[in-house]
């Protein structure tokens, strides 16, 4: 009868404790709501930041979210007020802000011309602006006070001001990169890999009744990339021949010998030229190109053509005049590794060489050089990627003949990186022979600087093995 009377006093206090259990999730639940809607709007705001980037097709999206940013920012400011007893001023600038954005949105037009800007502007550009500036904070403070405003709270918070930036910039080159791939490879051909581009008239003779002599206009043409192939990958190897044995002699030279004045000044000199723009870099090949005007040099240097009868020098420039402008970006690339290398061979190896009576020329030539070698071939392989990359300099040399005339060192100068300027930008014949293949271009010329990225990776771990022991 105890035992009894006991279950059935029991029974009700377990119920109790559980309706209590129910009703303390339901308050933590709605005294999360206001926080947890804050977090949804502004991490959503973000998103479609980030997507706008590479598209303008989502203006239907950033005037709704500012409005929900506005208002669940008020919600938060009050429930922020209810539950700690003091007012966040800084939830109500936001909001503020949210407003601000979403009226100077809502009255531009779509695309934004005049204030003495020469271009025009989409809309989409302010609203990655304005949604970044007003989901920034408001993801801060949501993380905040979902964390429940302690002290590790505001640390915690604070992390999206640390991680969204680089998270932006990776978040783009995916972006963009898909958005290459997918265009790419709905119209890869590889047919047009082994067909150069040419388009050309010319006379033939042909008769009519059979007797009467008579000339007509025979049009003759191919759709190819060929030339820009095999012109990207000239460039990577007379860019090499330049830049490698200057850049590495220049590194060995500073890394031993260096230390007096003239070294520094090499240093400068060798940093200096990193900042150079590559517009200044371009005009500087088209000079080299026209010093070389009416001297037997300036076939090398202005590159040639065939006009079908005599061979001419182009108006433009030569792989060789390319190639030397583009080893200016490669040889401070090459002169650094190369020096960063050498110098960080451990002091006992170089001692224990010299103590064993090995003169410093052999030192150098059997110890210090193969172990700087992972530095300058990763080194080495990235510049190649740079200079197949590089088009500011050949929109100074190119002539406008898009690779006609084949490829050769003194042959007119192109490459994969022009060609996909040229089909936007070019004449209007040949844009609309070519314009399919624009992103098959980009694409080719993508995966050239990503299996080099990748090369150098793979050997600077191989040859790190074989010559440093790991």
């Amino acid at each position: 009868m105890k035992k009894g009377v006991l279950e059935i006093s029991l029974r009700p206090a377990a119920g109790q404790i559980k309706t209590q259990d129910t009703e303390t999730a339901l308050q933590r639940l709605l005294s999360a709501l206001a926080p947890l809607l804050s977090l949804a709007i502004s991490v959503s705001a973000i998103l479609v930041a980030l997507v706008e980037i590479t598209r303008n097709d989502l203006e239907a999206y950033p005037v709704p979210l500012l409005a929900g940013l506005c208002v669940v920012l008020e919600l938060l400011f009050i429930d922020v007020y209810r539950q700690h007893s003091r007012w966040d001023f800084q939830l109500l600038i936001v909001s503020a802000l949210s407003l601000v954005f979403l009226l100077v949105l809502h009255a531009l037009p779509e695309y934004v011309t005049g204030l003495q800007l020469n271009a025009v502007i989409h809309r989409s550009i302010f609203s990655i602006i304005f949604l970044l500036a007003a989901a920034l904070p408001a993801l801060v403070a949501s993380i905040y006070y979902l964390l429940g405003a302690t002290p590790r709270a505001e640390d915690l918070s604070r992390y999206p001001l640390l991680l969204i930036p680089p998270a932006l910039i990776i978040s783009l080159y995916f972006i963009l990169i898909w958005q290459l791939v997918l265009h790419g490879y709905k119209t890869f051909d590889w047919s047009i890999l082994l067909r150069p581009y040419f388009h050309t008239f010319t006379p033939e003779k042909y008769y009519i009744l059979g007797d009467w002599p008579a000339w007509r206009v025979a049009e003759h043409l191919s759709v190819g990339i060929q030339n820009q192939v095999l012109g990207t990958g000239l460039l990577i190897l007379l860019t090499s021949a330049i830049s490698v044995p200057i850049g590495v002699g220049t590194g060995l030279y500073l890394s031993e010998y260096g230390s007096g004045w003239f070294g520094s000044f090499i240093r400068f000199i060798t940093g200096s030229l990193r900042a150079i723009s590559l517009l200044v870099l371009a005009l500087a090949a088209l000079t080299l190109a026209n010093l070389f005007d009416n001297t037997p040099l300036e076939g090398l240097f202005r590159g040639t053509f065939n006009n079908g009868l005599n061979t001419l020098s182009s108006p433009g420039g030569s792989y060789l005049t390319a190639s030397i402008i583009l080893s200016i970006l490669v040889i401070p690339v090459i002169v650094q590794v190369t020096e960063q290398g050498c110098r960080s061979l451990p002091p006992d190896l170089r001692e224990g060489s010299l103590a064993l009576g090995v003169s410093e020329e052999t030192t150098l030539r059997r110890i210090v050089f193969p172990w700087a070698l992972p530095n300058i071939i990763t080194g080495w392989l990235l510049g190649c990627a740079e200079a197949a990359g590089c088009m500011t300099v050949l929109l100074f040399l190119a002539p406008p003949w898009h690779g006609d005339n084949g490829v050769g060192i003194f042959k007119q100068v192109t490459s994969l990186a022009y060609l996909v300027w040229d089909i936007y930008y070019g004449e209007p014949i040949f844009k609309s022979y070519m314009q399919t293949y624009q992103f098959e271009a980009g694409l080719l010329l993508l995966l050239i600087t990503l299996v080099l990225g990748i090369l150098s990776m793979l050997t600077k771990d191989l040859l790190a093995k074989k010559f440093r022991g790991g």
